[in-house]
């Protein structure tokens, strides 16, 4: 039994800090927040072997998440929620404040559904207040424009009855593996730089201790500082152990699986299944390629090969430039008159050009499946 009879878990509510200095509030299946300092143990030949000195370093903060993909009045705190609107923040230099979302993985299978797994920085200052834990009234609560979005008998705009979103609920497109896809996944990294900075003057008079930046002096009127802030705003940390943390580049890649159909009637037969009883359909599988010439149109459809001078992509490949050569969509029941299909981060990142650059054939006893990677460029 517990060691005392007190409420806990699920009346708990996670908040993290939004650009506009609010606190926004997400459905979350776990998470954790690290702080860490780095400090070790230094020995000189200090006539003891008795750790007489240690090294103090820099404060770091990391924030894991793992969140459902939900469908009704709580899909706006949900994975795709907080993906899309903390992407949004760390291409914008002008509005972003910590926590700064470094990594972002969204899986969706036939069988477990579909989860998003986040992972944040920090920098570790206690008066950032990046992450919360909170025990707010959740029906008192308005989340993206949506009044107790958590309430199943609410009946205003974008509220209803809410629940997990299932393989059912979406529709993939990756280069030519269109049918078929038994999972699939979408692995979204920003990368990141911490830098630390030795303080200066706050102007050109002469050197004194009072002339030093501290955090919380900055943004006062000091002349000579281009990089002033306020707690109000972005924190630069100069003579602390707390970070600068910078964004040097985003990056798009996934891989998944699709089921190899065997047989193909279609005409001409393109694909690859080599059919030893008629010589000229030898072509009869969808998603795989074994043949030299890439089936009966010269297309290479299982990798993204490329030609010389040209830059070729799986939209190209699958025989339709102006088709998104990847597409990972979901139905959403609140847009429209009867719902319609969307892409799942909106339009935070244009994926629509992707090259196939892995596939791996396997035969079994059970179902024949091709593992494939792609990798986008982001728009």
């Amino acid at each position: 039994m517990p060691i005392r009879n007190q409420l806990f878990g699920v009346y708990k509510l996670l908040q993290l800090k939004g650009a506009d200095g609010n606190y926004r509030p997400y459905v979350v299946d776990r998470a954790s927040r690290n702080r860490k300092m780095d400090v070790e143990a230094k020995n000189y030949v200090q006539g003891t072997a008795k750790s007489r000195i240690l090294d103090i370093g820099a404060i770091s903060e990391e924030i894991e998440i793992t969140l459902p993909i939900l469908l009704g009045g709580a899909q706006v705190m949900d994975g795709r929620s907080l993906v899309s609107y903390y992407l949004t923040q760390a291409l914008d230099e002008t509005t972003t404040v910590l926590p700064l979302i470094t990594s972002a993985k969204i899986s969706i299978s036939s069988d477990a559904g579909a989860s998003v797994n986040v992972r944040m920085l920090s920098d570790g200052r206690p008066s950032t207040g990046a992450f919360r834990v909170t025990n707010l009234p959740i029906d008192a609560l308005t989340v993206g424009g949506v009044t107790s979005p958590l309430d199943p008998t609410a009946t205003g705009t974008g509220n209803g009855p809410s629940r997990v979103a299932k393989f059912y609920d979406f529709r993939a497109k990756i280069g030519k593996y269109v049918y078929y896809i038994m999972e699939a996944t979408i692995t979204i990294t920003v990368k990141t730089e911490k830098k630390y900075f030795i303080a200066g003057v706050k102007d050109s008079n002469a050197w004194t201790t009072t002339q030093q930046y501290v955090a919380s002096a900055m943004g006062s009127g000091e002349t000579g500082n281009p990089l002033k802030s306020t707690d109000v705003n972005n924190f630069y940390n100069f003579n602390t152990q707390f970070p600068f943390i910078g964004v040097s580049g985003i990056s798009v890649e996934g891989n998944g699986k699709a089921a190899v159909e065997l047989t193909d009637a279609s005409v001409p037969k393109d694909y690859d299944f080599e059919d030893y009883n008629t010589p000229a359909g030898q072509w009869e599988a969808v998603n795989v390629d074994l043949s030299v010439d890439g089936g009966g149109d010269g297309k290479q459809y299982e990798l993204t090969w490329q030609r010389p001078g040209e830059v070729l992509t799986a939209a190209y490949m699958a025989g339709d430039p102006s088709q998104a050569g990847f597409l990972l969509q979901i139905w959403d029941p609140t847009l429209g008159a009867a719902g319609e299909w969307t892409n799942l981060l909106g339009s935070v990142l244009d994926l629509s050009q992707s090259v196939v650059k892995s596939s791996n054939f396997v035969v079994t006893t059970g179902v024949l499946t091709a593992d494939f990677e792609f990798t986008n460029w982001v728009k």
